[in-house]
């Protein structure tokens, strides 16, 4: 007795799943990215000058994320300030398998106002405050903004294999 049999045999398209893995990726890193810079900017530091905000801008840029620069009636404006103490690094590297971005400042009033009161840092000569600030810190956007990335990378969810497989028939006699 002869049997014929025909056999489906499975094989996952590796490079269409990297493909469509590595475009998921990039979309959710920029939406991420914009999610961090809604919990830190938007809702936490404030306009006055712009000079804080305006650090955030080299990362903005890479989302398309619009800031609000524009500083309140009578501030200077110095937001060539915070673009030159602002620096952000993006990286959607499919070979690499490597998906991140990075904000830093160099900014030495935000850097205060993220972790302190700067209004309470009294001058010893004059027994008045350094600083008069409409918005005093402490901020901690950073840790706002982690949270806020956090939650949305929790919620992403990664193409499934189903849709990449190809099927061989192996007819075996």
């Amino acid at each position: 007795m002869r049997l014929i049999a025909n056999f489906k045999v499975p094989r996952v398209n590796l490079n269409r799943f990297r493909q469509v893995l590595h475009k998921q990726l990039s979309e959710a890193l920029a939406q991420a990215a914009v999610a961090w810079l809604n919990a830190t900017v938007t809702e936490i530091v404030p306009v006055y000058s712009t000079a804080s905000r305006a650090t955030f801008a080299p990362l903005a840029s890479h989302v398309g994320y619009t800031l609000d620069l524009m500083p309140v009636a009578g501030a200077p404006n110095r937001i060539s300030l915070g673009i030159a103490n602002g620096t952000a690094t993006w990286i959607a590297d499919a070979n690499a398998a490597k998906y991140s971005f990075s904000y830093a400042t160099t900014l030495p009033h935000l850097i205060i106002n993220e972790y302190y009161d700067a209004t309470t840092f009294i001058n010893p000569a004059t027994q008045k405050p350094y600083f008069q600030l409409i918005h005093p810190g402490p901020y901690h956007f950073q840790e706002k903004g982690r949270k806020a990335f956090s939650d949305f990378a929790s919620r992403i969810v990664l193409p499934g294999w189903g849709a990449f497989l190809d099927y061989t028939i192996l007819r075996v006699s």
